[in-house]
Order: C-alpha cells, then structure tokens, then sequence
C-alpha cells in the first residue's frame, strides 16, 4: 500500500493492523490500498505494508508530541526507510497541505494564508501524489521567506493546536460544559484569525484539557515562537 501521510484521527480509530486496537495518541499512518481505500496504522503498520520511501511522506503531527513518541529510525524490513519526514520533499508536501488544505481557512492580517503559486503545487501533488524536484525548491524557498507566522514550524503547531482544540470541544459538548465550549470556540478564533495563540491562552486551555482521554490529555504542544 501506499502510505500517503502522517496525520490526526480520532483517538478511537482501530489500526489496520491490530484488530480492536485504538490510535489513542490520535496519530496515524494513512495507508491506500489498490482499491483506492484508506487504512490507518501505527509506525510498525506502516513498515509492514508501505511500498513507498516512508523518508518521503509528510508528517503534519510533529507539534504534538505523544507518550508514546520516539525519535528513533524507521525499522527496515525492506531495505528502503531512512529516518522519517527527513527530506526536503516531504518538508514541502507538509507546507502545501498544510496552507492549501488543512488551513487554507485561516486568515492573517485579514487576508487568506492560500497562496495561488502553492496552490499549483498542490494541485499537482493531488494528481500525482508525488512533486518534481523544481516544485519542492520552489516551495521551501517560499517558506523560507514567508513571515514567521507562516513558517512550517508555525503551521505545524496552529494544526496542532487545532486538533487538540477541537478534540477538547468535542468533549465539553458531550459534557454540556457550555462555559468550556465558550472558551475553546474563542481560542479556535483566534487561531484562525492570527496564526498562534499567547502563552495567556495557554495557560488557560490547560485547566480544560482534563475532559481529553489519557493518551491526549498527556501529550505535550509546543508554544509558539513568533
């Protein structure tokens, strides 16, 4: 199969490959098989059925980092994995999906974070699942002279951040806490409009992550840097 990604499920997506097991720390391997269908998988999952260098596939999850998190090279059962995400390929897929996808919504200054130059990449990468070497140059060296807001450091922890935000929500609405779900809407808001939070908001985020399962509510965000 071909793994596509490394990005944020639910915390009870079941592994491809362990039957009953739970993706507690919300990360995943996305798996496609010939038929065109996704499978999600932990490290090992992907080692086992990746046709493809795993060097190559973009993580959009490094900002949030597990319990379980290891730093360590990818096993090699056949021969072609080197240490994971640690390409200049892999680092321009992440920024184009990341700014053309995950958070094209986004807005700074009051204008959209979509770029249309990166939008082409984009589009090309969804038709061949793969960039030319002149695309990637061309992409890192947008980022490279992009604002710090909109650096792929940042827009890795704004996905971060959004992802545990929203999990957060979901759980405060099955609670009914309306002063929690109050709370979080105004921090995804935020988000949106400025690309980053304040330490202030932080803080304040910390008392209402208690509502996430263990595996979410133990994992650690970085702050932002700007």
């Amino acid at each position: 199969m071909i793994v596509l990604k490394k990005d944020f499920v639910h915390e009870d997506t079941e592994s491809f490959c362990a039957k009953g097991k739970k993706l507690s720390s919300g990360k995943a391997f996305y798996l496609k098989d010939m038929n065109g269908i996704i499978h999600y998988g932990g490290k090992q999952c992907a080692e086992k059925y990746a046709t493809n260098d795993l060097s190559q596939v973009p993580d959009l999850t490094k900002s949030l980092i597990a319990r379980h998190d290891g730093h360590s090279t990818v096993g090699s059962s056949g021969g072609n994995y080197r240490e994971q995400n640690n390409t200049e390929k892999s680092k321009a897929i992440t920024y184009i999906l990341l700014r053309e996808e995950k958070l094209s919504h986004y807005t700074l200054g009051g204008k959209g974070i979509s770029y249309n130059i990166l939008k082409k990449y984009y589009d090309v990468y969804q038709k061949d699942n793969d960039l030319p070497n002149n695309a990637v140059n061309h992409i890192l060296n947008i980022e490279k002279k992009s604002t710090k807001r909109l650096s792929l450091n940042n827009l890795l922890n704004c996905y971060a951040y959004q992802y545990i935000l929203e999990r957060t929500l979901d759980h405060l609405t099955q609670k009914d806490n309306l002063k929690g779900i109050e709370f979080i809407n105004d921090l995804l808001g935020g988000l949106t409009h400025y690309c980053s939070l304040t330490d202030k908001q932080i803080d304040g985020l910390s008392k209402w992550l208690q509502y996430l399962p263990k595996d979410l509510k133990e994992a650690k965000l970085k702050k932002f840097d700007i």
